[in-house]
């Protein structure tokens, strides 16, 4: 069946590739994003920051965000040198600050580092050149013992240096000896330029980056079955062009530039089958359907029948749904580019029979696949086990940024427990009895929970604490976020505060006591006061007694007397000095009053009150002696 490769560059954020059968359906697919460019592949000179013998590797910083990983299984033995004092057991050692060249082999993912090698391998259309390692070889892939023998003879005739090694790939056979050579001096001249710039140049550096990635398409994904090559962009064709003119003249005629208005990718149908890759579900023409989901630790595919089960033979519906997952799921992982270790499970079986033809189907789906693979037997449980090289991210790593909101969890709290949640934390802060205010920014919703449903909460926090809480909701937030800004209470006020409260209690208990005794003074200049029994001390002086102290200081004052002069000056022992208003609890408003000690026949004067003094000789009439 003949193919079709597809090469979408017009967009420089995002190139795609992809290969089609005649039917239309994607077979291969491949992305790349100019805000992640791929590493794996890369050639660096870095410096060895530490080595780790308990982890039996070193630490290499070859200009990455984060320090690669170098295994010392991986460390070329031209970078080890003789130990001082005998360490090590005499054994050839890595050293910290030295030199050394390296080349990626898995990219950063997550907290993890760059994996990286020592041993250089640089992959060509037909070979794969070791610069640094002694061996050669034919790809596994390459089953046939009679293609096999071709290949090895005609690498005899080839001269490799004695401290080179290669490896023919796949797409090496049925080649001839030019294409060979030709495709072997280009990787000759590569490594030569690249270990010249090694020599001139000082750690960390970038001696080689991957190539284009239209180049990189032909190198890795043009296979015998291709028979026409569309690219939709003139820049990456000129250089498709002359990658082939170098390595592989007779692909030249099958190399075509796409001038059609309809994008290239819409005109075959591709959108649609592109957009299912990123989804975990995916449909089986069976009516069943796998679910794939990757984990840090694996990736894990489970197998359902779906609308495809058959109640009247359970054994036959479940073989027909395996096989037919078997070449859908072996299609996801090169679309997907899924690697590590991969669990199926498969629908369970009783007939042994059927197990070993899901195993058969499972392995020949998997020969299409470039990445090496190594798959194990389904066990007694229906688990299928397999590993699959990872070479580089995902396409949906590549694609897509993890939720901000529920951090790839794909959930998010309730309403009522992030709620909660946001309450207790406020409430937390709250009882510590050091903050004046707290502002806390709250999600819309979490906010207007809390306001209409904790209400009387809120109060009572407020007023135990003596704490102001203002909560306002913002959208920008995430849904189980919470920012709280705190105002500590302002300690040298609060202690003035408390000592000026014996002050006022004192000044309280002298008012009070004005109200029921006589002083001392008024007796010695012979005032009769009539004797009344005690009685509870009160705050509120009475009504009555404001009026009978106002007409006797009219009556015993001289004639003519001015109005100022019959408010007597009061003793200074007697004199309160008030708190300023803002170091005071706040009290209900009222008159200010003087108090002092003063015979019955005087006015107490009310400061800010409308009380004034009568004229000499005026009678109190009937309606006042009423109102007292």
């Amino acid at each position: 069946m003949k193919h079709i490769m597809l090469v979408n560059a017009v967009h420089k954020e995002q190139m795609r590739m992809a290969t089609v059968d005649e039917k239309g359906k994607l077979i291969e697919f491949n992305i790349q994003m100019t805000v992640r460019e791929p590493i794996t592949g890369n050639i660096y000179k870095g410096k060895v920051l530490k080595v780790e013998r308990g982890l039996q590797a070193a630490f290499v910083d070859y200009g990455g965000v984060k320090d690669g990983f170098l295994p010392l299984r991986d460390v070329s033995p031209e970078y080890l040198t003789e130990p001082e004092n005998g360490q090590a057991g005499g054994r050839p050692v890595l050293k910290a600050g030295q030199e050394i060249i390296v080349q990626v082999v898995r990219e950063v993912i997550g907290n993890k580092g760059a994996l990286l090698t020592s041993y250089i391998s640089l992959p060509g259309r037909y070979l794969v050149l070791l610069p640094n390692k002694l061996c050669g070889g034919i790809s596994r892939k390459i089953e046939s013992e009679e293609d096999r023998q071709k290949i090895k003879t005609l690498m005899e005739q080839i001269k490799v240096p004695e401290d080179m090694g290669f490896i023919v790939r796949t797409a090496g056979i049925n080649r001839t000896k030019p294409e060979i050579q030709r495709d072997y001096q280009f990787l000759m001249r590569l490594w030569k330029e690249i270990f010249k710039k090694a020599g001139s140049v000082s750690a960390p550096y970038l001696l080689y980056q991957e190539t284009d990635f239209g180049v990189r398409s032909l190198r890795d994904y043009l296979t015998l079955e291709i028979d026409e090559i569309l690219v939709d962009e003139l820049e990456t064709f000129r250089k498709m062009r002359a990658y082939l003119k170098a390595v592989a003249p007779r692909h030249l005629r099958i190399l075509k530039i796409y001038k059609d208005k309809v994008p290239i990718f819409e005109r075959y149908e591709l959108e649609e089958q592109i957009r299912v890759i990123y989804q975990e579900r995916v449909e089986l023409k069976s009516g069943g359907y796998i679910i794939i989901n990757p984990t840090e630790a694996m990736i894990t595919i489970d197998v359902n029948s779906g609308r495809g089960s058959n109640k009247r033979n359970i054994e036959e519906t479940a073989f027909k749904t395996n096989v037919d997952a078997c070449e859908e799921i072996a299609r996801q992982l090169r679309l997907r580019d899924l690697g590590g270790l991969i669990v199926i499970d498969f629908i369970d079986m009783i007939d042994k029979k059927h197990i070993a033809e899901v195993e058969k189907a499972f392995k020949k789906a998997l020969s299409m696949d470039r990445a090496r693979i190594q798959l194990s037997r389904i066990s007694k449980f229906g688990l299928l086990e397999l590993s699959r090289q990872k070479k580089q991210s995902t396409i949906q790593e590549i694609s897509y940024i993890t939720c901000p909101y529920c951090k790839g969890s794909g959930l998010r709290p309730s309403l009522e427990y992030a709620s909660l949640g946001a309450f207790r934390k406020i409430e937390s802060e709250a009882v510590k009895g050091i903050y004046s205010e707290l502002k806390i920014s709250l999600p819309h919703e979490i906010a207007l929970y809390i306001l209409n449903n904790k209400r009387s909460e809120l109060l009572k926090l407020e007023t135990t604490f003596g704490v102001c809480l203002h909560i306002e909701g913002r959208p920008d937030m995430a849904w189980d976020k919470l920012e709280i800004e705190q105002s500590i209470k302002d300690q040298t006020l609060e202690s003035s505060v408390m000592q000026d409260i014996p002050l006022l209690q004192a000044a309280e208990s002298i008012e009070s006591d004005d109200d029921h005794t006589v002083p001392e003074e008024a007796s010695d200049e012979g005032i009769s006061h009539s004797e009344e029994p005690a009685k509870k001390k009160s705050r509120r002086r009475p009504r009555h007694r404001k009026k009978r102290s106002t007409e006797a200081l009219a009556e015993n004052a001289p004639e003519n007397a001015p109005a100022d002069e019959l408010v007597p000056k009061p003793d200074a022992a007697t004199v309160v000095q008030p708190v300023p208003r803002s170091m005071t609890p706040q009290f209900p408003a009222k008159p200010l009053k003087i108090v002092s000690a003063l015979p019955d026949e005087f006015y107490p004067v009310e400061l800010g009150g409308d009380s004034f003094a009568p004229e000499p000789g005026h009678d109190e009439s009937e309606e006042d002696k009423g109102d007292q």
